[in-house]
């Protein structure tokens, strides 16, 4: 079980590894077998570009329009939902005691302040690192930030190229349709509609050679490289939607540069 393999290690100051939420392997288990039996007879589930995803570790990156998209993301990749960790709000999962109780026993969440200082930062970076090297698994990014109210992808934080290009691991795109009508923000009960996942092939970035957590994260090409990154995304999500992919997309960001 995760949670006891990751048990006891901290990180010095009041942030700790273990702060992120480890669901237990029958939780886990459970939880998948529901995801799979909902997204097989009660809301289809369509998955295309399935074998764009890597054996070893990396991160999805998709549009966020429902709390229904972890579920139906790790449901279409066909692997262990305990491979996964979703990187969620701290404000929204971890500040709310309800929330804590329900979630800590069905999925692993590792906490992400919206507003990154270079303490939760290292922090962050460091869950998110040993758990890829403990799993071999799969963290769960939206780039937007938050839920879409209408169901239309939001622009990408700046935030999200700096995981993508600092946990070097591979970046799949991908895109999501149909949760936002099965359960849409602001709503609790799920309703009956098809789902459709499209993977993308995999971008690879260079992993940065400076301190992201000192000041040349701030420099003018450090900056100008996530922008890079979250553009790239942007547009190989974009074209997800379309049902496209295109082999310029997934060039490098260090061959673009």
């Amino acid at each position: 079980m995760l949670a006891g393999r990751l048990a006891g290690t901290r990180m010095t100051g009041r942030h700790e590894l273990d702060e992120a939420f480890w669901a237990s392997s029958f939780g886990s288990s459970l939880f998948e077998g529901f995801c799979r039996t909902f997204f097989r007879w009660y809301s289809p589930l369509t998955v295309e570009g399935q074998h764009h995803l890597p054996n070893g570790p990396f991160l999805i990156c998709s549009n966020h329009t429902s709390h229904a998209d972890s579920a139906v993301l790790m449901t279409a990749s066909g692997r262990r939902f305990s491979s996964f960790a979703l990187m969620g709000a701290r404000d929204y999962f971890f500040q709310s005691r309800y929330r804590r109780w329900l979630v800590s026993r069905l999925m692993n969440v590792i906490p992400v302040d919206r507003q990154l200082g270079s303490k939760s930062l290292a922090v962050c970076l460091a869950t998110c690192r040993r758990f890829l090297e403990r799993t071999e698994g799969a963290l769960i990014l939206y780039p937007e930030g938050t839920r879409s109210p209408d169901g239309e992808m939001q622009p990408f934080k700046a935030g999200a190229g700096l995981f993508a290009i600092e946990l070097g691991v591979p970046v799949v795109p991908a895109y999501i349709e149909g949760t936002h009508r099965i359960l849409p923000k602001g709503s609790y009960l799920p309703r009956a509609a098809r789902v459709t996942v499209r993977f993308g092939e995999p971008l690879v970035l260079a992993q940065a050679i400076s301190d992201p957590i000192g000041e040349s994260s701030n420099c003018p090409s450090a900056r100008d490289r996530r922008r890079r990154v979250i553009e790239q995304l942007t547009e190989s999500i974009r074209m997800l939607r379309l049902g496209r992919q295109s082999g310029e997309l997934v060039a490098s960001v260090g061959q673009k540069g």
